[in-house]
């Protein structure tokens, strides 16, 4: 049989109209529905006449393809330059088909979508019309549910001014029509029509202009992924466009698919292939200027007033681009990223905003919408992309908020952080090189990630992902998904949404623009979205909406904001890593600017703003492949520096005003802390009133050594031997960094104390001994003549208060015991003192200082955690890092890390970890911890399977 008529049996199968018995019950009931609307409406003497009334007037099905062409919409930039008319298609390019020429799969995943009982109902969607009815006597809107019948005779048999009405009496013609169009038509008749009058979105109207106009293809042959792309487009086909924004298709497709596998047309098997296919869009040419935004513009306005309006409304559309400034970008992206193909960067994406209003004024979604080859269609400036660097402010901004400031130090050096169960993250910076301690305001300007991490690892994830949200940025709600990489841009957003983020800080913490509508309003999320329509006029002449003035929410303190905006223009201090005329640095006016790239090179970014102008700028591949070694601070800047120029060509310059409640304070540039005559150099540095430092630096110490020894000096020292030194006293973390980076750090240990004499002393504890416990006090009291000698101690290196332990001897000690000292309840540093009474009253004595530590020290393993499984790779053996976080009050003398009891060896200094050769099976793990004095303290033991 051939294969036409084979799917024309298949289908009228489908109808129903073999087995008239089955089907005459239905067309009973839904006549009947429609007698109890015109009975509700206006009684019962005239509803047989209200029906045959409409019946009669039912538009003879010939005239569905030779209508008359409504207005076109026309699309305006801001000062009356025509962008773009948006025409009926159904006037202009259409092509008509026969279902027997429409590919199976399109015709299954419309009616899964649209019309699950097509070919078994009467051409009424029973329980839409239902709700419809009873929202109606309840008072409630009208709401949706119609059949592909009742849809169809909406397009194309409802007079066109009454379309758009919410009435009952509208839908009671639309019940009539839907009723005779069925009793009088074929199921694939009416199908058929419905196919080739569906508005698609993209300038094509039926399902052959759809198919040539997405994938250059007829209708017939496209496959079950194209399909269920394009069955899910009729219902919004602005807003689930592919080429606008490509996730949200591809969620409705996916919907589309699970509705046909519910349908039982296709299996999940095959649904999931079809998710899975990379779809290949076609090329399109049409008269059009600034494409990607008139396209978002398209959607907008289809949103707010539906497909009718936008492709038959004839409406004037004022926008709020500059279309100069907009084709000065373009040109700027297409010649700049002509000089990349070197680094395989073939794209790019400008956005720009007017901060104060928060309108759009230049939107490039690419550098050639007609290329294919680059998926220009795809607007870049919509999709969804990884930040790199530039989500960093957000992420200082919620620590600002929390208590940190620009001088706040943070140690830029080799750390490894807890993420999540078994997820260890060591981040680098982008050259590779640790730069010690650091304050914010040098961590942010130049980029660096470590302290980046650090910080968000200080403010939560959480807490920086609702400060995002609050900015501007809509997406990051994929909960539980975000690690602490997030400060480095592991997180997708769109380049609309953070330029708009970055308009708050540019506004003095203010966000303006027009109020999100109601649908897509979310808990937590902005209030206001940017502005891209100024005024729209109807055909008439009557002014549907109208941009006056934006509405203005304040989203953080004018102080916070200038803190973002006084480190990104701070071009002296981000010459540490940039150097100090890098394209982040505005020839003619100040500017703050942030890099980004991603640590795969799939994206490049930099993001700036004046007072007057927020602009955004985006390098990379539409098909996410990565670039060669390309930056945001050399792919990307010299993108926005020359639009930055070019834009604010002809405007004033505007300095960034410091606003009310700041103070500036002198600080230690490393510290952070009040500038000492120690400090080798000072910085002003500026704070919000109440936040700024009280203490001095406690980094930059003067310290006193003794000459003979590099030793700490004591009282006993020699004056003569005693010398002054400042020392840049880092965190005990950092000290195998200061070792490598040559920065000295003080000695720990006190110079021993000569002894005074042979026949008196002191021998155990040793000077600088650490103790604990009960201590055995060994020595010699052997003076001539002796009467008696007994043991004290005190407080300090000087003590002013003695204390004796135990009682006054009268015997002579040679190297034995000379007292037993319980140190329970002491801590810190003191003083033994040998006092002996010998012959003629002569008194001598001996002193030893000790440090006493009775506190243990803590510690605990961080990697990997109990229960965890660790893989081998293809089954060879590997070694992981076993870590342990450790402390003490005094200091750790060595942390011991064992493995099944057997020990792997000691670290002595921080990040506590040992290297482990994985082995197949079931291990136990645990980590013992010493302190100078002995006290130990032993890590919970940690089982964990290796596979």
């Amino acid at each position: 049989m051939p294969r036409m008529l084979r799917r024309k049996r298949r289908y009228l199968g489908r109808s129903g109209r073999k087995p008239a018995l089955l089907r005459a019950p239905i067309l009973i009931a839904n006549a009947f529905l429609v007698i109890f609307l015109s009975l509700f409406v206006v009684g019962t003497a005239s509803a047989v006449g209200i029906y045959f009334y409409y019946a009669k007037d039912l538009t003879p099905p010939e005239t569905i393809a030779t209508r008359e062409v409504a207005l076109s919409t026309k699309i305006y930039d801001r000062n009356g330059v025509l962008l773009n008319e948006i025409f009926d298609p159904r006037g202009g390019r259409r092509t008509m088909v026969h279902l027997s020429d429409i590919s199976k799969s399109l015709i299954d995943a419309t009616i899964a979508t649209e019309d699950a009982n097509f070919y078994t109902n009467s051409g009424i969607n029973l329980r839409g019309l239902t709700r419809a009815v009873v929202q109606t006597v309840t008072g409630q809107q009208l709401q949706g549910g119609s059949s592909i019948t009742q849809q169809l005779v909406k397009q194309v048999l409802i007079p066109e001014e009454e379309r758009m009405q919410r009435s009952i009496s509208r839908k009671i013609k639309e019940v009539i029509l839907s009723f005779e169009l069925t009793r009088r038509f074929s199921k694939d008749q009416i199908l058929e029509w419905y196919l080739n009058e569906n508005p698609y979105g993209n300038l094509s109207y039926g399902i052959e202009s759809a198919a040539e106009g997405y994938f250059g293809k007829p209708a017939r042959d496209l496959d079950l992924a194209e399909s269920a792309m394009l069955a899910g487009l009729p219902q919004a086909p602005g807003y689930y466009s592919p080429l606008e924004n490509f996730d949200r298709a591809k969620s409705r497709q996916s919907d589309v698919l699970d509705l046909m596998v519910r349908q039982g047309y296709i299996t999940e098997a095959q649904a999931e292939e079809a998710k899975a296919e990379e779809l290949h869009f076609t090329q399109q040419e049409f008269p059009i200027r600034a494409p990607h935004f008139v396209m978002y513009v398209r959607q907008l306005l289809e949103q707010r007033y539906g497909a009718d309006a936008l492709y038959r409304g004839g409406l004037q559309v004022t926008t709020s681009l500059d279309i100069n400034m907009q084709e000065q970008a373009e040109q700027i992206a297409r010649e700049r990223v002509a000089s990349l193909a070197a680094q395989n960067a073939h794209n790019a994406a400008i956005v720009a905003i007017d901060p104060h209003t928060g309108e759009i004024l230049t939107m490039v979604g690419s550098v050639d919408f007609f290329d294919p080859n680059i998926g220009g269609q795809v607007n870049m400036a919509l999709a969804e992309r990884q930040p790199g660097s530039s989500f960093k402010p957000f992420t200082y901004l919620t620590a600002f908020m929390k208590g940190y400031t620009p001088a706040t130090m943070l140690l830029d050096i080799p750390t490894t952080f807890p993420d999540g169960v078994n997820k260890p993250y060591t981040p680098k910076n982008v050259d590779g090189k640790f730069r010690g301690p650091v304050s914010i305001r040098v961590a942010l300007s130049n980029s660096l990630n470590i302290p980046a991490v650090r910080t968000i690892s200080y403010t939560g994830v959480q807490a920086v992902i609702d400060t995002a949200h609050k900015m501007g940025i809509t997406g990051l709600t994929k909960e539980g998904t975000y690690g602490l990489s997030l400060t480095l841009g592991g997180g997708e957003v769109m380049p609309l949404d953070i330029i708009y983020a970055y308009s708050v800080f540019a506004n003095g913490g203010v966000m303006a623009g027009t109020p999100v509508l109601p649908q897509d309003r979310r808990p937590g999320m902005r209030e206001l979205d940017p502005v891209a329509i100024l005024r729209v006029v109807d055909a008439h002449g009557e002014v549907l909406e109208e941009f006056k003035k934006p509405q203005t929410k304040q989203i953080i303190s004018p102080q916070l904001a200038y803190l973002i905006t006084s480190i990104l223009s701070d071009n002296d201090s981000r010459a540490l890593f940039f150097g100090p005329n890098s394209p982040l640095k505005l020839a003619d006016r100040p500017a703050a600017a942030k890099t980004g790239t991603t640590d795969d090179w799939r994206d490049n970014w930099t993001i700036g703003y004046t007072p007057d102008l927020v602009a955004g700028v985006w390098v990379g591949n539409t098909d996410n492949k990565p670039m060669i070694q390309s930056f945001g601070s050399t792919a990307a800047a010299p993108i926005w520096n020359d639009f930055m120029m070019a834009a604010l060509k002809d405007v004033p310059v505007t300095p960034f005003v410091e606003p009310p409640g700041l103070e500036k304070v002198e600080v230690c540039p490393i510290s952070g802390k009040l500038a000492t005559p120690f400090c080798p150099s000072k910085r002003t540095e500026v704070f919000i009133q109440g936040t700024a430092p009280k203490e001095p630096c406690d980094v930059h110490k003067l310290v006193r050594i003794d000459k003979t020894t590099g030793k700490l000096a004591t009282p006993q020292t020699p004056p003569e031997n005693v010398e002054e030194k400042v020392y840049e006293v880092l965190p005990p973390e950092a000290a195998e960094w200061a070792r490598e980076a040559g920065i000295e750090q003080p000695p720990t240990e006190l110079s021993p104390v000569a002894p005074t004499a042979t026949d008196l002393a002191i021998t155990s504890p040793a000077p600088n001994d650490y103790v604990s416990r009960m201590v055995n006090v060994i020595g010699t009291a052997a003076v001539d003549g002796l009467q008696r000698y007994q043991v004290e101690y005190g407080a300090g290196l000087s003590p002013q208060l003695w204390t004796q332990i135990g009682q006054p001897h009268t015997g002579k000690v040679t190297g034995g015991t000379l007292e037993k000292w319980d140190t329970t309840g002491l801590n810190g540093l003191y003083t033994l003192r040998l006092r002996a009474v010998g012959k003629g009253n002569v008194e001598k004595e001996v002193r030893v200082p000790v440090t006493v530590d009775n506190t243990a020290p803590t510690v605990h393993l961080t990697f990997p955690t109990n229960g965890a499984t660790l893989q081998l790779a293809s089954g060879q053996a590997e070694t992981v890092s076993i870590k342990a976080e450790a402390g003490d009050n005094l200091g750790i003398a060595r942390v011991e890390f064992f493995v099944d009891d057997k020990s792997l060896g000691s670290a002595t200094t921080a990040p506590y970890n040992r290297d482990w050769h994985l082995e197949s099976g079931q291990h136990r793990l645990r980590a013992v911890a010493y302190d100078r004095a002995g006290n130990t303290a032993e890590a919970g033991v940690v089982t964990v399977t290796v596979k």
